[in-house]
């Protein structure tokens, strides 16, 4: 890769983090959480918050797609939590739709309906409750 060789630490993470969503489309979920685990590692080294949380969050989809929803709940909450951390309203409402839909597909409606709720609140506000 050649931000590895240029030593462009971010980059490679966004390069790995970009890939990953290529191979889980290709049915190789194993490949794209390797690459997933190797951006996050990389930015949580160089303290990139918003690439950890990408990272965490797509690493959810993944074992989503996979049907391990303890697993995919887990990588999708320590997403939010950043998301929130550093006030990125972007990806926070795409954690939100994402758990939504994860809590939806394992017939937990009431707890996917409360995300909605909060997700609508959040955009009317701008803020969180």
């Amino acid at each position: 890769m050649i931000t590895k060789e240029i030593e462009n630490k971010k980059e490679e993470a966004s390069s790995y983090r970009n890939l990953a969503p290529l191979f889980q489309s290709l049915g190789e979920h194993v490949k794209a959480e390797e690459y997933l685990k190797k951006a996050l590692v990389i930015t949580k080294e160089i303290e990139n918050k918003k690439g950890e949380a990408s990272s965490y969050k797509n690493l959810g989809t993944v074992f989503q797609s996979l049907g391990e929803y303890v697993k995919a709940e887990e990588y999708l909450q320590k997403s939010l939590t950043i998301t929130e951390e550093i006030g990125n309203k972007e990806l926070d409402a795409s954690c939100y739709q994402t758990l939504g839909r994860l809590f939806y597909s394992f017939g937990r409606y009431a707890k996917a309906e409360d995300l909605q709720k909060s997700l609508t609140t959040t955009e009317k506000s701008g803020t969180r409750n």
